[in-house]
């Protein structure tokens, strides 16, 4: 079980810088996201309890053709520690390209060198991930297909304020 799913995540991130150079311009709904953002996250029981603390840095980056690249690092800390045993760092990065309607985008399927194009494989566990941009709102979702059948769907919804961004998790 998930120490996520029964809450929600809140985030208060300060923007740290906004211009960010790319080979072209990202699409203009993403234009405003453009930046890097640090802050402290506090995951929530359904009684408004905190049950985790999260240092976390998201970097919003202009990418090619229209698209933008969001990476964020997550570190889970240890009674409001990051110095100790049981800390946990994840990355992750995602490219999203102007999908088929406006303010709808779709993950760029994954590049290597070395190895051909391939698309993602919702069947074997890899998330299918899009966003949509409404006003002042970039919504994230990931959909996994789990081994029974079933489905988990995680929304991310940032959204711009004057001091920065507010982030809310759901699973």
């Amino acid at each position: 079980m998930s120490l996520l799913r029964p809450g929600v995540l809140f985030v208060w991130l300060t923007m740290l810088t906004v211009p960010l150079a790319g080979a072209e311009a990202a699409d203009d709904l993403a234009k405003p996201f453009l930046g890097t953002y640090v802050g402290t996250a506090q995951i929530l029981d359904e009684a408004g309890q905190v049950l985790e603390t999260r240092d976390m840095d998201i970097t919003i980056a202009e990418g090619q053709r229209g698209a933008f690249t969001v990476t964020w690092i997550n570190v889970t800390l240890v009674d409001g520690r990051r110095d100790v045993p049981g800390v946990k760092r994840r990355v992750d990065t995602v490219t999203l390209a102007p999908g088929p309607e406006t303010g709808i985008y779709l993950e760029e399927s994954r590049r290597s060198l070395f190895a051909r194009r391939r698309e993602t494989d919702v069947m074997k566990g890899e998330p299918l991930r899009w966003a949509r941009i409404d006003g002042n709102r970039l919504g994230m979702f990931s959909l996994v297909v789990l081994e029974d059948g079933g489905y988990s769907l995680q929304s991310y919804e940032r959204i711009l304020t004057d001091i920065g961004m507010d982030i809310e998790f759901r699973r």
